[in-house]
């Protein structure tokens, strides 16, 4: 998949991958026609289909590891690959998180297409376990995020001009109906919301309550490493989420993160040293809207009220974690993963 305008940071993680192995010369498809049209809905996977046969189908170049981003229904154009071009190329897919929370239980093709990979790759051990297939072969790796968001120095909780951050997607899954409703609760701090998606004209209506809270569109990675380290806390309010590249990134620049609870946030929060997280409603544990809002407005009190030596501690765990989700080593274990399939 490739950004469109409904979900301006699609497909970024992968992206920040290709650039990082450009020593051994990836070849790499996208949706490049991706839109929110109705045509494009009806017609972006034949386009797809066809970009990938002029692309590599008709290439002179052949390539004998196949890396499938997002499995299904993606998978199809990689076993095309292999029973067209090379039967002996080897199938790699990383899960994204929907590619296996929307096919529960898998379907027949799911599951025939699935007896096909040689290896899976999860971004969180938690995603792993929701896979319900057998896999022989498979590895739990971060995403990666972009070196350059753990090179800025670490500023104290007193030189932060920013109380909450949010970066990403303005829609529902990322609960920024929840944030919505926090914002009436923080016009005495200072909030920056940044990103870009279709809840984007909700957010700025809801911003108007406040001169303190500001809503930014989509920024570069070096506007975004300004924001986290400015930031006091960052905050995720996702529904589900596989890993979560934002917190990854605001945790490297220093900033502890406050998130609700997710695949995603239980592979990368340590309450206490890096974070908070706050439980959601689930089957098991339901809850309400309402008590998750109390919830998140406690665990943000509760991180702004530190001591400067507690904060500091925290702020220490969090860029601790995040060097190990830094893009050049992420590359340097896949081109490893290569040499082993």
């Amino acid at each position: 998949m490739g950004p469109k305008p409904a979900a301006p940071f699609q497909g970024q993680f992968v992206w920040q991958q290709v650039d990082a192995l450009a020593a051994i010369k990836p070849g790499y498809h996208f949706m490049r026609w991706h839109t929110d049209s109705v045509l494009n809905r009806l017609l972006k996977y034949p386009v797809f289909f066809l970009d990938f046969m002029f692309r590599y189908l008709f290439s002179r170049r052949k390539y004998s590891i196949l890396h499938v981003h997002f499995f299904y229904p993606t998978i199809w154009l990689a076993l095309l690959y292999k029973g067209l071009r090379n039967p002996a190329a080897k199938i790699v897919v990383t899960c994204h998180g929907s590619d296996i929370y929307k096919y529960q239980p898998p379907g027949f093709w799911y599951r025939w297409c699935a007896a096909k990979v040689q290896h899976w790759i999860f971004t969180s051990d938690a995603l792993r376990q929701r896979f319900s297939l057998p896999c022989r072969h498979s590895s739990v790796l971060s995403a990666g995020i972009a070196d350059n968001f753990a090179s800025g120095p670490r500023l104290d909780s007193r030189s932060k001009p920013i109380d909450l951050l949010y970066v990403g997607s303005l829609d529902h899954n990322k609960g920024i109906d929840r944030l919505i409703s926090l914002l009436p609760y923080l016009t005495e701090k200072k909030v920056v919301i940044a990103g870009g998606g279709p809840m984007f004209d909700q957010v700025s209506q809801a911003a108007a309550l406040s001169a303190n809270i500001t809503v930014l569109g989509p920024q570069t990675a070096s506007e975004l490493a300004g924001l986290y380290q400015q930031a006091r806390c960052f905050i995720s309010l996702s529904r589900t989420e596989s890993f979560g590249l934002v917190m990854a990134e605001a945790m490297a620049c220093y900033t502890p993160v406050v998130a609700t609870a997710t695949d995603g946030a239980a592979a990368q929060i340590r309450p206490g040293e890096n974070g908070l997280m706050v439980a959601q409603n689930t089957i098991e544990s339901p809850q309400s809207e309402q008590q998750l809002r109390t919830d998140l407005l406690v665990a943000l009190q509760q991180l702004w009220q530190l001591p400067p030596a507690q904060y500091q501690q925290l702020q220490q765990g969090a860029r601790d974690w995040a060097q190990q989700c830094l893009v050049s080593d992420v590359a340097r274990k896949l081109i490893g993963l290569y040499q082993e399939v």
